[in-house]
């Protein structure tokens, strides 16, 4: 396997570059075939296949990053917050694993890169909301991307792959938001932030949802 390390923008630091195209240095996809131990009658489009890399990259950094906050906020004694961020980091890290069973049933190479250490400072648990909802977007924003590839490429195989995905990520990315509402609507009274955290430990989603809280 060909370890590189990539460049730390390429999956932080800029959002706004994660959908692009991914370098020759983040991931060494050319560098040799895959040893195929399946026969596929449909091989992936090079685009698709090199941000199938770069998104399974990605959601093994969100998953590193998402344990690294829920470190932050045990640290805090936010027992909810942090069990939110640590089953967040579960779910990143299952999708990674379905990205890679989707490229090993295509016979193609998983390439892994090194993960980077997380460097943000968050000084508020607003800061920290900022953060999760930021990553959410993203890697939505990724997976969407692909599916527009694939679909260009006729790829209808990997289109069904991502719908699934993309409709966890999109109801992830709904949570993040209400929970950062919620945060910021708290702003610095204590015992509001407490309350949120109660909820985040009962595993409660007390977003507004008119279809359902509507019956029928």
């Amino acid at each position: 396997m060909i370890v590189v390390t990539p460049d730390r923008a390429t999956f932080r630091g800029d959002r706004s570059t994660m959908t692009t195209t991914p370098s020759t240095e983040a991931l060494a996809l050319t560098s040799r075939s895959a040893q195929r131990r399946r026969p596929v009658p449909r091989t992936l489009a090079p685009d698709v296949l090199s941000h199938l890399q770069l998104h399974l990259q990605m959601e093994l950094q969100a998953s590193y990053d998402y344990f690294h906050l829920a470190v932050w906020f045990a640290e805090r004694d936010l027992k909810g917050f942090a069990a939110f961020a640590r089953q967040e980091a579960l779910s990143e890290h299952r999708h990674a694993c379905l990205v890679a069973d989707h490229l090993i049933d295509r016979s193609q190479p998983v390439e892994l890169a090194t993960l980077q250490p997380n460097t943000d400072n968050w000084d508020s648990v607003e800061a920290a909301t900022q953060f999760i909802f930021d990553n959410e977007v993203a890697v939505t924003a990724s997976a969407q991307q692909i599916y527009s590839m694939a679909e260009r490429a006729g790829d209808y195989i990997t289109s069904v792959f991502l719908d699934g995905i993309i409709q966890q990520q999109t109801d992830s990315e709904a949570q993040a938001a209400y929970m950062m509402s919620r945060v910021r609507l708290a702003g610095e009274d204590a015992a509001a932030l407490l309350l949120i955290d109660q909820e985040l430990s009962r595993g409660e989603d007390g977003r507004p949802q008119l279809a359902k809280d509507g019956g029928s």
